[in-house]
């Protein structure tokens, strides 16, 4: 009788050894797995700082962009400053007649905050140079002056009339046709129409995958 005593406590001593084992090793599985979720954690953060760093990368860039862009302009338009300023206390009125005298008037309307000046100047080349191949170059400052004044109705309207002749083939050039997608998705977003501004932003990146303005927008998309 005294052996079948003894027989049950060393079954349930072993017993006891083996969920012992079963339960540190469980441990040790669960600080395991707490360690993975720290790191994962940890990588999680640094990505997002990565990703932070570079949104104010393109923002630095999109902002040295738009300083410089006046410069840009009167390059391609072979925009030459006065040779023989006038003297002091001479004054000279020039009537810009060519179409690039009259754009880059326009412009540096435009750069000098002379919003209701620059939006004549533009729509008086739009409506005497439609075949010029500064003429969606127009189109986007007229655009962009109604954008800056906080009419986003009214710069939406540009924006998609130029899109939409580029679409057609109706213009010379087309090379404002990203900023415009851009800037169209920026208006949308100012008027919390999301729906038409991610769709833009979308078309934008399927049409010029390439661009900086595409960056632009992916890094947008994710923000909305």
């Amino acid at each position: 009788m005294r052996k079948l005593i003894i027989v049950p406590i060393v079954g349930v001593t072993l017993i006891s050894c083996v969920q012992k084992e079963e339960v540190n090793a469980l441990e040790r599985q669960i600080l395991d797995i707490k360690k993975e979720v720290a790191q994962i954690k940890q990588e999680q953060a640094k990505t997002n700082q990565n990703l932070q760093e570079l949104a104010s990368r393109l923002d630095e860039l999109s902002n040295i962009v738009s300083k410089n862009s006046i410069d840009i302009e009167k390059l391609k338009t072979a925009y030459k400053p006065s040779k023989n300023p006038p003297l002091e206390g001479e004054e000279v009125v020039k009537i810009p007649k060519k179409p690039e005298e009259i754009y880059n008037q326009a412009l540096d309307f435009y750069y000098q905050g002379r919003f209701e000046e620059a939006e004549s100047m533009f729509k008086k080349f739009l409506d005497d140079f439609k075949d010029s191949p500064l003429y969606d170059n127009a189109m986007f400052w007229t655009g962009q002056i109604y954008y800056s004044k906080g009419e986003y109705q009214k710069a939406i309207k540009i924006f998609s009339d130029l899109v939409s002749l580029c679409e057609e083939g109706k213009l010379k050039d087309c090379n404002k046709e990203p900023i415009a997608l851009l800037k169209l998705a920026y208006s949308y977003i100012k008027l919390k129409n999301l729906d038409k501004a991610k769709s833009t932003l979308e078309k934008l990146i399927k049409k010029y995958p390439k661009s900086e303005e595409a960056l632009v927008a992916k890094r947008k998309l994710r923000e909305l």
